[in-house]
């Protein structure tokens, strides 16, 4: 088993009494200050780039901490007192952060707002912003959590081609697809490469995008919920791939076990699952969660393990974990016996 130790665990392994908390992650008074601090830097210097850096990054280091350390119930005062404050409203001017909040499909990390991500890689421009919008933007998608979002792409497409080259024209079934935009970076898949490749998600208009995009390289698209896929009958040894990157971030403990479970059933003998998670201690947890109402489940080295309970030992070949360069994301692979 494989796996890039740092990130592996959250930071802090204990939580300190209350007047440890309130040292280590400061009074709400200085949060208050700092928000003014931070309102009054983007209000007036829109254009400076470096130092609206260095304020964001005091903002988000100021939120992690209280994140990790304050109780439930002082992170949701943290949380109010943010979104109360009239820096929110500057923080919206970023389109990325604004998306997330509002939520236009329904839930916050949509295929549109990952296309923001990939779009600085892939040469695509940037959504129309305020000057000060524009600078946020920048700064938000090239943060850490953003740049784990990228490996996790080029993993998954890296994945796909060299299952392409062991086996003959592979099936690959993605979970929660989005704009499988994986695909843009799979030789594999541009080659026509693989079998089957099917994309399967809940949201019809990203589904319409893969078919779009993708449609002429013979990609298959399926309008369902993970949750289809969770009767024994569905697919059952079909593929010789199936992945799900997004989606566990989101799925309680139950939910992913039996979904890894169902995926085990989907695969080929000699077949692999992978699935992707963030990690815990993520920088940017307590900004997202703030400004932009996002709410991962976040998952240590052991409670990825942990997704593969109901897997029959003897059908299980190997189980691999590591964590992209960032350090943000881990993934856990395994191959069928």
């Amino acid at each position: 088993m494989g796996f890039a130790g740092r990130g592996g665990e959250p930071s802090y392994r204990g939580r300190p009494d209350s007047q440890i908390r309130r040292k280590l992650a400061g009074t709400v008074e200085e949060l208050d200050a700092l928000l003014d601090r931070t309102a009054r830097t983007l209000e007036r210097e829109p254009r400076e780039v470096q130092r609206i850096s260095a304020t964001l990054d005091e903002l988000v280091a100021t939120l992690q901490t209280h994140k990790i350390l304050g109780t439930e119930a002082e992170w949701r005062e943290v949380v109010a007192r943010c979104r109360q404050h009239p820096v929110t409203k500057l923080l919206h001017e970023d389109p990325f952060t604004e998306r997330a909040f509002a939520k236009p499909r329904g839930y916050p990390g949509d295929a549109e707002l990952m296309d923001f991500i990939y779009d600085v890689e892939d040469g695509r421009p940037p959504p129309p912003a305020s000057p000060l919008g524009r600078v946020l933007f920048d700064h938000h998608i090239r943060a850490p959590a953003s740049l784990g979002v990228r490996s996790r792409r080029a993993a998954v497409a890296s994945h796909i081609d060299r299952i392409a080259e062991e086996r003959p024209r592979p099936h690959v079934l993605s979970i929660a697809a989005g704009h499988l935009r994986e695909a843009s970076l799979s030789v594999a898949i541009r080659r026509r490469r693989t079998g089957r490749v099917v994309a399967l998600d809940s949201d019809a208009r990203s589904l319409e995008e893969v078919r779009a995009s993708y449609g002429g390289l013979g990609v298959e698209t399926q309008l369902a919920s993970f949750r289809y896929l969770l009767a024994k009958d569905r697919y059952c040894e079909e593929f010789d791939f199936v992945y799900s990157t997004g989606l566990f971030d989101y799925l309680s403990l139950r939910s992913g076990r039996r979904l890894v479970a169902a995926m085990h059933r989907m695969l080929r003998p000699g077949g692999s699952l992978l699935v992707a998670n963030f990690l815990p201690g993520v920088r940017d947890v307590g900004l997202m969660e703030a400004f932009m109402d996002w709410n991962l489940v976040y998952r240590s080295r052991h409670d990825m393990i942990d997704l593969t309970h109901d897997l029959p030992e003897g059908a299980i070949k190997n189980v691999t974990l590591w964590s992209e360069e960032a350090l943000n994301i881990i993934f856990l692979r395994v191959t069928r016996q």
